[in-house]
């Protein structure tokens, strides 16, 4: 009979082990494990980890997701949803930690970093709700919306935030293939480019 309750971390490695995953891939998520020993280098450190700290506590340390979205925050990620009179998400994401910096230091005479976790989380609110001032094109509501999406991206694709939600990690072997309804019907019906299933 399968075990189904959550995995430890030592457990997910091992079932990683079991189930033949490609070396290359157990490689990359160790290395997820390893991310943020520098801390973030392009977006203030202090500030990046105690936002981290406030919207995805649990296992991954927040240093840890801290510096996924300074590597990540300039890049589309398969998404094109820049919004029109709004900051490109190169220039929004610096613009809305300054901003939240900012009013952090008008506000409470102390970086965000120190502030005590309510007026941590009264600065997030005013974020969320696009109450946030900062320089003209910017919109602290999608600032908000793609820090905490990039931050959820970092939480679940740490092996950590996976035994934490309880996802046992990958479970193909090499040479699987993961293919959509469209491509198997291109397949079946021998469609131009593709060899018969």
């Amino acid at each position: 009979m399968p075990d189904h309750r959550y995995p430890t971390v030592e457990e997910f490695w091992q079932r990683l082990e079991d189930r033949e995953v490609e070396p290359d891939l157990r490689r990359a998520l160790r290395d997820r494990t390893t991310r943020g020993r520098d801390g973030p280098s392009r977006l203030p450190a202090a500030t990046v980890v105690a936002v981290a700290a406030r919207l995805t506590p649990g296992a991954v340390p927040p240093e840890a997701q801290a510096a996924f979205l300074d590597e990540h925050y300039d890049r589309q990620l398969g998404r094109g949803d820049d919004k029109a009179g709004v900051l490109p998400r190169r220039e929004l994401i610096p613009a809305g930690f300054a901003a939240l910096e900012g009013s952090a230091h008008a506000e409470h005479g102390a970086a965000f970093a120190r502030l005590p976790a309510e007026a941590q989380d009264e600065l997030l609110t005013r974020a969320e709700r696009g109450r946030l001032p900062g320089p003209d094109g910017f919109d602290s509501a999608t600032w908000f919306r793609r820090t905490r999406g990039l931050l959820l991206l970092a939480y679940g694709s740490d092996p950590r935030g996976m035994v934490e939600m309880g996802f046992p990690g990958p479970s193909y072997r090499p040479g699987h293939l993961w293919l959509d309804e469209g491509e198997v019907a291109a397949r079946a019906g021998r469609r131009r480019g593709y060899r018969v299933l």
